[in-house]
């Protein structure tokens, strides 16, 4: 089961009763339901329906962890602290006392679960990856690269920040069709991705596609023989 390091993880601790209400009203996917050991991934997304930043929630009882992305944490805090306003919600880091890492082609927990052991906690995604959050001190045994670990996303269509997940792209585009609730109520973006799913046009979409190949698109990750990309529809 391949460990590859994620260096550009970020660890957000979220304390108070309106933790669950809030990132529900800001994000794509239903959350209100979340309950302790139980783990899920959500999108937030600008009034025009790009994505900010896809996150993933660990309901700890007493908190809500939330695994970001390092590099659009700025954009992504800028984007949710003057919305808190009188809320009962709080945020602190914890990014450095933490090390992050993605298990693929592993068993794990089952899907939308969490478990922790010994300072390590695995998530496993629906995408069937394995997010893991490690303490500083705790060693974690890699045997796989980061160029490993994105050769398996080109293979399985998986998409991930600063690749597919883009400002530049909504959600449908970068394949995060998962992440976008059916009937949620209301949050930031939901009128223009309501509207492409419900005609059927979402514009673009995140497909595989052979390196020698022509495409009416971008390339979002480069593969050895196959890439992912972003191709218009």
């Amino acid at each position: 089961m391949p460990t590859a390091p994620y260096p550009e993880g970020n660890l957000s601790i979220w304390r108070g009763q309106d933790v669950l209400s809030f990132i529900d009203g800001l994000s794509t996917n239903h959350v209100l339901d979340l309950k302790k050991g139980e783990f899920r991934q959500t999108t937030f997304t600008t009034a025009l329906a790009k994505v900010i930043d896809r996150v993933g929630l660990f309901h700890m009882g007493e908190f809500i962890a939330m695994l970001s992305h390092e590099p659009f944490w700025h954009d992504l805090s800028h984007h949710i602290m003057p919305r808190i306003l009188g809320q009962d919600v709080n945020i602190s880091l914890a990014t450095s006392n933490n090390n992050f890492y993605t298990q693929y082609q592993a068993p794990g927990p089952e899907p939308g679960r969490f478990e922790s052991d010994n300072g390590v906690t695995v998530a496993r995604t629906q995408e069937g990856l394995n997010l893991l959050v490690a303490g500083k001190n705790v060693p974690v045994k890699t045997d796989a690269t980061v160029e490993e670990f994105h050769q398996w996303r080109i293979e399985t269509i998986n998409p991930w920040p600063s690749f597919e997940i883009t400002k530049e792209n909504h959600a449908f585009a970068c394949g995060l069709d998962a992440d976008v609730h059916q009937s949620k109520g209301c949050y930031i973006g939901q009128e223009l991705l309501t509207r492409m799913r419900t005609r059927g046009r979402t514009g673009k979409k995140l497909v595989v596609v052979s390196n020698d190949e022509e495409i009416n698109g971008k390339i979002t990750t480069k593969g050895l023989s196959k890439s992912l990309a972003i191709v218009r529809t």
